[in-house]
């Protein structure tokens, strides 16, 4: 049986050719030349496409058909820029193309390839330059391997590494990470703010496990409410969260504790009736240059000093 596959023409680049079948040796095996490659295209799992130097696909192999849904007859001769690339990528891939055939170099990349139904596949590509008989280059050979599917569980693996798993919030490591960060690139205006929920303990031995981390959760989403998609809302453990601040100073700073005050003051409505929290908030402002783990620090003493004050404040009861 012969295997073929659809490859650059005898005119050169941007033609089209008809298939070549492989030949076959004595006894069967199939001999070394033309059509041992070509069949080795076929045959193979990898991403197989090659690329005139004016952009038109010239191979397009069976395991690509698979992968984008497109079938070889369809997309040869047609431009890549208009099949597989991305729009928002299109430019870059030009730019690759045609200085690759400029300089006779080509590098690997890895980058966004569409399917036939706008969907998007990661594609990692080993890339060479095709040269012509008389050693010019006329096109790319691209071999891709579709990463799409260990893209997105590494993406999993770093986003349950870097937060809580209960409330979806930062984790107390992504939080410090984000925080030195900010205070390394010599931003003004970054401030924190440590959340101690006030009542939480006793919500939580009276109604349960179950309406503890219900509260958990709403207390998280009220604070995902009252900021902004610059700030960084974390749950440190237990019951103390924080949020930090990339801008706006002490004015934006004290606003917002008031507001995050409000928001955890409120009654939660949970499957046990209402249950009232509360919440010490203290706030720190930081320095560019400043060390995190300290400005954070700094914040949870204010948060202390707060929680305290309310406890002396708070009636005694008469033991008689």
């Amino acid at each position: 049986m012969d295997v073929g596959v659809a490859p650059l023409g005898a005119g050169g680049p941007g033609t089209r050719g008809d298939a070549v079948p492989a030949r076959r040796a004595p006894g069967g095996g199939l001999r070394a030349g033309a059509g041992l490659e070509a069949a080795v295209v076929a045959s193979s799992p990898a991403l197989v496409c090659v690329i005139g130097g004016d952009g038109r696909i010239l191979l397009f192999n069976p395991a690509l058909e698979r992968s984008t849904g497109w079938r070889a007859e369809e997309v040869l001769g047609r431009s890549i820029y208009e099949v597989l690339a991305v729009p928002s990528e299109a430019a870059l891939t030009r730019e690759f193309v045609e200085d690759a055939v400029a300089t006779g170099v080509a590098h690997g990349q890895e980058g966004q390839w569409l399917d036939r139904w706008g969907g998007v596949r990661r594609v990692s590509l080993l890339t060479s330059v095709v040269r012509d008989e008389q050693g010019r280059a006329t096109g790319v050979a691209c071999v891709g391997v579709d990463v799409t599917e260990q893209r997105r569980e590494e993406a999993r693996l770093r986003e349950a590494a870097a937060s809580d798993p209960l409330t979806r919030l930062r984790n107390r490591t992504a939080l410090l990470a984000a925080l030195a960060a900010e205070l390394r690139s010599g931003a003004v205006g970054t401030g924190v703010l440590f959340c101690d929920l006030d009542r939480f303990k006793a919500a939580n031995d009276t109604h349960g496990h179950d309406v503890g981390d219900q509260l958990l959760v709403e207390v998280a989403a009220r604070l995902r409410a009252v900021t902004d998609g610059d700030d960084v809302v974390a749950r440190l453990g237990g019951d103390e969260f924080v949020v930090l601040l990339r801008r706006g100073g002490a004015g934006r700073l004290s606003a917002l504790r008031e507001a995050v005050d409000a928001a955890l003051a409120r009654p939660f409505e949970t499957a046990h009736g209402c249950v009232l929290l509360g919440a010490s908030v203290g706030a720190a402002l930081g320095a560019p240059g400043d060390d995190a783990e300290r400005l954070l620090a700094a914040a949870d003493r204010h948060m202390y000093g707060i929680k305290s004050r309310r406890r002396e404040r708070r009636p005694v009861p008469d033991p008689r």
